[in-house]
């Protein structure tokens, strides 16, 4: 297969206050979403590109548009459900292009989490103080507090804590992101901060030490094991009579710093995502050969409303597996998959779990 990219940019408006969006969908919720898209769009512009597919039969050209901007807040101006079920949803969406005001703005950030289903975050940092040379959990601390007071939802820590000196957690603190997981499912997390922080002197000057700290973090959804976040390193430093307080005081500049870009890096990630479309992954079961392509040419006609794109990855034992581009939530795929059926089979929908939805061949 040769493609022949061709690229064009294509509108860019400067930001507007209030713009109204128009969306349409199986569900009121799914048109909501596609009116912030539309919103999006709208207000800001966005990129659209093509190429061309070239194989031995076939030409085919695929657009492909993107929107790039953040909704703040919004309010639904009209919906209508038509005699087909479906449904006509008109917001009234007040955007912007700039990110650090959606991370200063309370409203918008709950927005936000609101429209990816409020995921629920557990912390693992496996925490080495050369200082005092006991266990201490000063990041963790810190980088639960960051996010519980910005409004995310947090797991108890206690919770995880009970899961201490178990092999799954011992290895999740070593990094293991299947292990990491298997916490994360246990206490119905769905996404997971994983890390490592050593607090250590700098040594003396005046009578005073100097605390130095350094943490990094990568944040996985656990239902997909897509990295959401990466921060290398967050390096702090303070200086204190105290050298224990001035450790902490470094891990805690350190985590903030480390908090700080994560939520950055996920509130640009998500708003990208509702902005223009998220990664489904659909796991059918009791599939062969010819229903695990048949079900990739179905996912690929777009017949499912809200569907960009498909891709078959995978089929093991009668289980395949399928990564889909998708404008909306995982649910109103799902919705969508199980009033649409492909031809000359039918499937079922048994489970969906975050962005992860499990289907089955019908016998």
């Amino acid at each position: 297969m040769k493609k022949l990219p061709i690229g064009l940019l294509f509108l860019c408006t400067l930001w507007a206050e209030a713009v109204e969006g128009i969306g349409y969908g199986l569900t009121k919720d799914a048109a909501i979403e596609q009116a912030k898209r539309d919103a999006v769009e709208v207000g800001l512009g966005a990129y659209i590109s093509s190429e061309t597919v070239v194989t031995a039969t076939t030409l085919t050209d695929n657009i492909y548009s993107k929107a790039q901007g953040f909704v703040k807040t919004f309010k639904v101006v009209s919906e209508n459900k038509g005699p087909d079920g479906n449904w006509e949803v008109t917001i009234s969406a007040e955007i912007t292009a700039i990110l650090d005001e959606v991370m200063q703005d309370e409203a918008a950030l709950q927005t936000l989490l609101n429209s990816m289903n409020r995921p629920r975050i557990i912390f693992l940092i496996r925490e080495e103080n050369l200082i005092d040379n006991v266990p201490t959990d000063f990041a963790e601390t810190k980088l639960l507090s960051a996010f519980y007071e910005k409004g995310f939802d947090v797991v108890d820590r206690q919770l995880v804590q009970a899961l201490k000196g178990k092999p799954d957690y011992e290895d999740a603190l070593a990094g293991n992101v299947a292990a990491a997981a298997k916490v994360a499912n246990q206490l119905g997390a769905d996404i997971i901060v994983i890390g490592t922080a050593k607090v250590s002197s700098g040594g003396k000057f005046y009578n005073m030490t100097s605390g130095q700290a350094d943490i990094n973090g990568k944040i996985v959804r656990v239902d997909t094991g897509d990295i959401l976040a990466v921060v290398p390193n967050s390096h702090g430093k303070k200086p204190h009579i105290s050298p224990s307080t001035a450790g902490i005081n470094a891990m805690n500049e350190a985590a903030g710093k480390l908090g700080t870009e994560i939520i950055r890096q996920l509130i640009e990630k998500w708003s990208t995502a509702q902005s223009n479309f998220i990664k489904c992954y659909i796991v059918l079961n009791n599939a062969d050969f010819m229903s695990y392509t048949a079900f990739e040419t179905f996912l690929k006609a777009q017949t499912v409303s809200g569907i960009r794109n498909a891709y078959s990855k995978s089929l093991d034992g009668g289980t395949a597996e399928y990564e889909v581009e998708f404008e909306g939530k995982a649910m109103d795929l799902a919705m969508g998959l199980s009033k649409t059926q492909p031809d000359g089979f039918t499937i079922k929908i048994t489970g969906i779990t975050g962005n992860r939805i499990t289907a089955e061949v019908g016998q």
